[in-house]
């Protein structure tokens, strides 16, 4: 029973508490630093050598119950065969006997080959806890467990409350590695590492996180013949026109070629090339030529794991490399753009949110969104909440998370629109408080004013101010094209969609600008155009139901009516109550003088009329 006189909450005797509850609050309670130790990988090492580890591990805990802990008056609470679990009263000893249980292994690790080497992970954290003569409980016992899955092999994570106990440089080497997400922990822990790095960390402290949200790529050029003028001026053009391509596209940063350039046969190894020029990725390659023709042998790879991300052999005339539509220039460029899209995303699937990289991070948060996917979706929003406690200064992915509030009210995935577009709306004015005129926040508050409040007149504004600050913002000539659409300006919404195209030409989400272009084609007339562009979008998102709408209308306009009703077939299996009534009501194509056609072409294709 709670009342005004039990305001913090607190289980009375008249509440229906569990017996077992009861003995617990009657434990004391006590302020401990609890430091929890495991061996890395220990399934792992058992299975390869399970004899040899548990005597190991056995020698380690004499070691910490009759040197270690009475040093630095800790407590063994538990030893469970892989972990410890130690209790102190103070941070500066829990921490000193940290670093010197680290040490424990190093005698024998260096007798021992790397793979089957011993080290140790800790997690502290200080908290009340509940004592009794075999064990220590509660919530603040389990974080510090969370926080040690923080910690690379030989590393000791700590929270704030520990690091507050500490003197940094005097106590211990302490760095902060900002906000990280914990399972079923509801909030972000600040944690800290105190010693040195381990040689392979799961985190990047908070100060050195990229501020930039780009991976950065090196284009090598391409190698021909030793000592032939001619083949250093093909490399060269390649590598031109694949970074001229690169560049102009908002997902990576590209090298300039002045600085790849002078790494031209020089045969580096990837981790060298990433720290001459700080790219995540390279692209070199090697060609032989007849005098007219090339075989290029193409390979794009990560400088981190130096693994072989893509690679190809490409034919083409040397005539082509002088032509500004390269057909092989533009091939590589795809390549490139699509490859390490997806080996970043492919990263955001293996890694914990708190290790990723920045730009990891939003790559996958992007992808993740405008995927036809709940879970995806939510996916999505956490690994932005993480860029936004991690930048909390930058704009990016505030205006990122506005779109993903806005998309939920789009996508019907949430039951309350209204607040959902005042969230959007309120993280889009966060993200232009902090840059006024930042383009992308810009766009972002006209899709929210155009798609969910129907204000096209300023949508149409704020587009246009975005195009001020940033003529080639893709984004922003795709939202003016479905402007320009909804209002039934087919000629203007086309040309505002050919902009957008022409500079998306290997976005991420380029479904997304196929699919509204199609709209924006069908609306100007152009309704082969229109059918293209939408089946180039459903080919890489299939779940569209709005594309496969405009697909069907423009095949019903161009009197293509067998496919037509092919098109209506397939979409009412996958949306069985969509009707020309249904239609009349929600599509924005409809508030134009157009709409007594649409809704005919949808009839006559055999959409029900209710």
């Amino acid at each position: 029973m709670t009342s005004p006189m039990n305001p913090a909450n607190i289980p009375t005797f008249d509440t229906a508490v569990p017996a077992d509850s009861l003995e617990l609050l009657a434990l004391p309670q006590r302020l401990k630093v609890v430091l929890v130790m495991d061996l890395v990988e220990s399934v792992r090492l058992m299975a390869a050598n399970e004899l040899a580890v548990v005597d190991h591990w056995r020698g380690f805990v004499r070691h910490a119950t009759t040197q270690v802990l009475p040093q630095h008056q800790g407590r063994m609470v538990k030893s469970l065969g892989d972990g410890i679990m130690v209790e102190f009263d103070s941070p500066r000893n829990a921490a000193n006997a940290a670093v010197q249980l680290h040490r424990y292994f190093d005698a024998a690790n260096a007798a021992l080959p790397p793979d089957q080497q011993l080290y140790l992970r800790a997690g502290l954290n200080t908290a009340q806890v509940y004592i009794d003569d075999i064990d220590i409980y509660g919530s603040g016992v389990n974080l510090a467990a969370r926080v040690a899955s923080l910690a690379g092999p030989g590393e000791t994570m700590v929270t704030a409350e520990v690091r507050d106990g500490l003197t940094d440089g005097l106590d211990a080497k302490v760095e902060d590695m900002g906000e990280c997400y914990l399972k079923h922990v509801a909030q972000p822990v600040r944690a800290y590492r105190v010693g040195e790095a381990g040689a392979f960390p799961m985190l990047t402290p908070s100060a050195d996180y990229n501020t930039s949200f780009k991976p950065t790529i090196a284009i090598i050029p391409f190698t021909g013949a030793q000592g032939d003028p001619a083949s250093a001026t093909i490399g060269d053009l390649i590598a031109d026109g694949v970074i001229a391509q690169l560049s102009r596209t908002a997902e990576f940063k590209v090298v300039s070629r002045l600085s790849s350039g002078a790494l031209r046969g020089r045969n580096l190894a990837l981790p060298q090339v990433e720290q001459l020029l700080g790219a995540r990725y390279v692209m070199s390659g090697s060609f032989v030529s007849d005098g007219k023709n090339l075989l290029l042998n193409a390979e794009l790879a990560s400088a981190q794991t130096v693994d072989v991300v893509w690679s190809d052999q490409l034919r083409c005339p040397i005539a082509d490399l002088l032509d500004p539509q390269s057909d092989l220039i533009r091939q590589i460029a795809a390549h490139v753009h699509a490859q390490v899209l997806r080996a970043e995303f492919s990263y955001t699937a293996t890694r914990p949110l708190p290790t990723l990289e920045s730009y990891s991070l939003l790559l996958g948060a992007i992808t993740l969104m405008h995927r036809m996917s709940r879970r995806d979706f939510a996916q999505s929003q956490r690994m932005l909440d993480v860029l936004i406690a991690r930048h909390p200064r930058s704009p990016t992915p505030r205006a990122w998370l506005a779109k993903w509030h806005s998309l939920a009210v789009a996508q019907s995935w949430t039951d309350d629109p209204a607040r959902e577009a005042t969230k959007s709306l309120d993280m889009v004015h966060s993200a232009l408080d902090l840059e006024p005129n930042n383009s992308l926040a810009l766009t972002i508050k006209g899709l929210i004013h155009g798609y969910v409040q129907k204000d096209f007149a300023l949508a149409h504004e704020t587009y246009a101010s975005a195009l001020t600050n940033n003529p080639s913002e893709p984004l922003a000539w795709i939202g003016t094209a479905m402007i320009h659409a909804w209002q039934g300006e087919g000629l203007q919404a086309v040309e505002a969609a050919d902009r957008a195209l022409l500079l998306s030409p290997l976005d991420p989400i380029k479904y997304y600008f196929d699919s509204l272009a199609a709209v924006a084609m069908l609306v100007g007339g152009k309704y082969g155009h229109a059918i293209e562009l939408g089946q180039r979008s459903l080919r890489l998102n299939y779940g569209l139901l709005s594309t496969r709408k405009c697909i069907l209308l423009a095949q019903a306009l161009s009197a293509d009516i067998e496919a037509a009703r092919l098109s209506a077939a397939g979409l009412l299996k996958l949306e069985p109550d969509f009707t020309v009534a249904s239609f009349k009501i929600n599509s924005p194509l409809c508030r134009t003088p157009a709409c007594s056609l649409y809704a005919g072409a949808l009839a006559e294709a055999g959409i029900p009329l209710q």
